[in-house]
């Protein structure tokens, strides 16, 4: 598990070095950043403390439908209140803070504050020993963070208050649908460790009564995570396209009036 820790940390702290670099103009300060990373790593605290005193249990639905037990238990147990968190948190980071001032800006700390939510998270789960390389290599919380500060920009440069809403709910709702499948097939599985099967177990869980969704969900799974590899991808090659473009960028509302105000 140390090496899958070690291994995550690393992925998450070269995503970091790399989004720093799409800094348009003057890069943050060191100060300015190690906020934004604090910042996320407060939201996990908080969300990590709401889990604990919920009174909505992992496993309150898995006598349910496989489906719906999935959606129930992403969306309450996690989806909701991490996004939340990193929701509020994100937007505190952004008060009175000077050195956002484009839509990039914008992105690159919603992603900063991803970063210090997911390495502490991943520090956590390999502790609990339930760490995987796949949280290394579809770092999930980046991308709905990469989500967050896309529409929460478009909002700061548009005035449009419905990109703020979607923000919020843009995030949860893919957080919620990558982490369905996962828990369905936990569901579907009689919540069996399937590492190290003995016939036996297969035979148990084959005479499940949902067992006729394991295939079905199994492909689901795979699919929602092409689907976040191809959101990586997209998020990388939208950054480098304004990388690109230097200052030729969106600036927030705020600063064009500035601007227009200083100009007359």
């Amino acid at each position: 598990m140390f090496i899958v820790a070690l291994i995550e940390i690393v992925v998450d702290l070269l995503i970091l070095r790399w989004v720093l670099k799409k800094k348009a103009g003057e890069p943050f300060s060191k100060k300015k950043v190690a906020k934004y990373f604090f910042f996320g790593v407060l939201a996990l605290v908080v969300a990590l403390i709401v889990s604990m005193i919920s009174p909505i249990e992992r496993d309150m639905f898995f006598g349910f439908n496989p489906i719906i037990a999935g959606f129930l238990t992403a969306f309450l147990t996690a989806a909701l209140f991490e996004e939340c968190f990193k929701y509020l948190f994100f937007r505190l980071a952004l008060i009175k803070d000077t050195e956002v001032k484009s839509w990039r800006d914008v992105i690159i700390v919603a992603v900063i504050v991803g970063v210090g939510f997911t390495l502490i998270e991943n520090i956590e789960f390999a502790i609990s020993g339930s760490g995987n390389l796949l949280r290394a290599f579809l770092p999930g919380h980046i991308l709905y963070q990469f989500f967050m500060g896309y529409f929460y920009g478009k909002a700061r440069v548009t005035g449009e208050k419905k990109y703020d809403v979607l923000s919020l709910v843009v995030p949860i709702l893919a957080h919620a649908v990558f982490d369905m499948p996962i828990i369905a097939l936990i569901v579907a599985t009689g919540d069996m460790n399937l590492d190290n099967l003995t016939s036996a177990d297969v035979e148990a869980i084959m005479q499940l009564p949902y067992f006729g969704y394991f295939i079905p969900l199994l492909v689901f799974t795979i699919a929602v995570m092409v689907a976040m590899l191809v959101g990586l991808i997209a998020f990388a090659k939208t950054m480098n396209s304004w990388s690109k473009k230097g200052e030729k960028q969106e600036l927030l509302k705020k600063v064009e009036d500035k601007t227009t105000a200083n100009a007359v």
